[in-house]
């Protein structure tokens, strides 16, 4: 029984007009075929589809899979009645039934992720599944596997054994004084605690110890708090098992705990939607918005300890030290403090070249110029088409986006579309570009590349000490960038913000071989992002915004959290990057890298580094990975010749993004398109490629 259902009768696909706009949740509730009968009756024009390795991809069966639905049948026999698990994978939506009883509902949204799994009764004898299966855009597959009741219960162990492992390892270091707070008063610093003391007990081998340092502001070795302000500690947690934990964190602390008492704080934040509450509601009740508010920011203050960053950083401003840069942020400050602390706790002695800005050269290449009023002037049947493109886009799906048609420098298009909760979308307003942040993590990397500060095959563990993998297992940054390195997961650990990342993702990893396995994930990111840190002695996201953003010009774009998920940007903002990369480096009257480093940042062929490479999945086998680049090639079919062609070039680099926001570059038709938007809804694909196609006929094509 343990085994995947190898092949499934696969009904003909329904496209129903009122279920268009129907969220996928309600969809699996309409016409649903529960039995063999109903699906004798009603189903035809369908077609068994067949898989070795238990993965269907239901596109080969249909013809357009854009928002279709389908329906599955499978009939199994066994011996006695028994209780089974039911393990499914999909990439949109599935509703399954055994013997006319529901069994699941799965949402994949992650298809390579976890799989969901389910406890049901099957009979003796013969046993009906019927799975309906929805699909939105692009990608359609379902993965089945029957699983007995032992086996399933293995399964749940190690999961809950990985999960317990992970939670472990993000266990918190929390002062124990008498309020449970972040905060503390000058005098002594507070004994810390673990947590989860449970958990610490567990896979430390029982007993364990703390050992703590603390600093003062200026990353000064200090034992106890003198004055009022920022204090951080570097933490060791010692098992009796010979684990280390290290942990980082910052503390405030005060005169006197007069911000606890007699204290009313006035907050009045912009309007956010939640639930049915509107903007006329926040607006009505402002006063009484303000006045909890104000409770729950000092609350948060005291019992969480990022508020602690705040008040550092709004400290250190009011004494004036950095009045002139008025970009700083918490995070900025925060993570340059540690980095200092982690450099003295290190006793760094190496002494790695200072990346140096970008620099000045003669040379013009392309810049980006508006050029609409006069392409608009020359080709109008073309904007004009696009335009009701990116309407039609709104009219459907009701999300806001912006974007930049560019070719040559030339910027053809540029507009922004729909409104929201938060008010009209313009080509000012940020959103999240998601994982076109691994671009951006990319093209900083690609600059201590080019001035041999770091070597894109150097072991992590060269500028790393708590990585010391070695031979096969040493984890390059190339394996970081290129899915590769054997990690797994977005924003674990609390991220690139965790100061002693690489030592949590080492305990992960260290009998892991590395360049084996294909896996995207943002943890490669963020682990070359502490690289970065070590050997520039800054945070991060300083280097992002003296690097990128300032020289470029990018005012309207900020990290937030991760290097692999988190950019908030315009599409003009990535237009400009966009625009530097196709010039092979350089933009503005400055380089930022060279042709050869160019060259290295280019997507590859992955077997060529790491020949026994493995995927999950057959959607990113062979798929050509860079530095923060990947190929992304869309290919349209030819129904009435059954060929299939690229739209633009079969060279297009660039990233897409789980919020729908895309970046691509045609290198062989100097063209570019960016898009930035918060979400991408059901019809996303079909909306998109009708515009790709329109850009494709009219620029490439020469179709007017």
């Amino acid at each position: 029984m343990n085994s995947y259902i190898h092949d499934f009768y696969v009904s003909k696909a329904y496209y129903l007009d009122q279920e268009e706009k129907v969220e996928p949740i309600e969809l699996l509730e309409v016409n649903f075929i529960q039995n063999e009968e109903q699906f004798t009756n009603n189903v035809s024009d369908g077609q068994w589809i067949r898989s070795e390795n238990g993965e269907h991809n239901i596109n080969s069966a249909v013809e357009d899979s854009s928002y279709a639905t389908v329906y599955l049948y499978k009939k199994i026999k066994i011996s006695r009645p028994q209780k089974a698990y039911f393990l499914l994978s999909v990439t949109d939506g599935a509703k399954v039934y055994v013997n006319q009883r529901p069994v699941a509902v799965h949402f994949g949204y992650n298809y390579n992720g976890e799989a969901k799994l389910v406890l049901f009764d099957l009979r003796k004898g013969s046993n009906n599944i019927v799975i309906k299966t929805i699909n939105k855009d692009w990608d359609w597959k379902i993965k089945c596997k029957i699983l007995d009741e032992k086996q399933g219960q293995i399964l749940i162990t190690k999961r809950n054994e990985s999960q317990e492992y992970n939670d472990f390892l993000s266990i918190k270091l929390k002062p124990a004084n008498y309020r449970h707070t972040y905060t503390s008063r000058v005098g002594t610093f507070p004994r810390l605690i673990v947590d989860k003391p449970g958990l610490a007990r567990e896979y430390l081998g029982g007993n364990y110890s703390i050992k703590v340092k603390w600093f003062d502001s200026q990353a000064n070795e200090v034992f106890y708090p003198k004055i009022e302000g920022r204090y951080g500690f570097y933490a060791e947690i010692i098992g009796a098992n010979g684990i280390i934990l290290k942990k980082g964190g910052t503390l405030f602390f005060l005169h006197n705990d007069r911000m606890v008492w007699n204290n009313r704080l006035e907050v009045s934040p912009e309007y956010f939607p939640i639930g049915d509450i509107t903007k006329e509601v926040w607006k009505e009740h402002k006063e009484a918005i303000s006045f909890y508010m104000g409770h729950i920011t000092l609350e948060s203050i005291f019992q969480q300890e990022n508020a602690n960053l705040l008040l550092s950083f709004l400290h250190e401003m009011g004494k004036h030290k950095y009045k002139k840069d008025k970009k700083l942020t918490p995070l900025i400050l925060n993570g340059d403090y540690h980095a200092q602390i982690k450099q003295k706790v290190l006793g760094k002695t190496e002494v790695y070249k200072e990346l140096a800005p970008p620099k000045n050269i003669h040379s013009q290449p392309q810049y980006l110029k508006d050029e609409q009023k006069s392409f608009q002037r020359n080709n109008p049947t073309f904007t004009k088409e696009l335009r009701k493109i990116c309407e039609d886009w709104i009219k459907d799906e009701g999300s806001p986006f912006d974007m930049i048609l560019a070719r040559d420098g030339n910027i053809l298009f540029h507009d922004a579309f729909g409104e929201d909760d938060y008010g009209k979308f313009t080509i000012n307003t940020p959103s999240e570009i998601a994982s076109i942040t691994k671009l951006f993590t990319g093209i900083l990397f690609a600059q201590f590349v080019d001035q041999n500060i770091i070597g894109i095959d150097d072991p992590v563990g060269k500028y790393l000490p708590d990585f010391p993998l070695e031979g096969p297992q040493a984890i390059t940054l190339r394996h970081c960038f290129t899915h590769t390195s054997g990690l797994d997961g977005h924003g674990l650990f609390n991220g690139v913000h965790n100061p002693w990342l690489e030592n949590t993702l080492f305990q992960t990893i260290k009998n892991k071989t590395a360049g084996t396995r294909y896996k995207y994930n943002g943890m490669g990111h963020d682990l070359a992002g502490k690289v970065m840190e070590a050997v520039s002695g800054k945070s991060v996201f300083r280097l992002f915004h003296e690097y990128l953003y300032e020289p470029l010009g990018m005012k309207n774009t900020y990290h937030t959290w991760d290097l692999g998920y988190s950019v908030h940007s315009t599409a003009y903002d990535l237009s400009l990057l966009a625009q530097m990369v196709l010039n092979k480096g350089s933009y503005g009257g400055k380089q930022y890298f060279s042709e050869d480093t160019y060259e290295k940042i280019l997507p590859k062929d992955l077997k060529q580094f790491y020949p026994n490479l493995t995927y999950d999945n057959d959607w990113d086998r062979g798929r050509r990975v860079g530095i923060g680049t990947m190929f992304q090639e869309w290919k349209i079919k030819n129904k009435d010749l059954g060929t299939e062609s690229f739209m633009l070039s079969e060279n297009v680099i660039g990233h897409g993004s789980a919020t729908s926001s895309q970046f691509r570059i045609d290198l062989d038709n100097n063209i570019i398109i960016t898009q930035t938007r918060r979400r991408g809804k059901s019809r996303f694909g079909h909306h998109f490629e009708a515009m790709y196609q329109h850009i494709d006929n009219y620029l490439v094509r020469g179709v007017k």
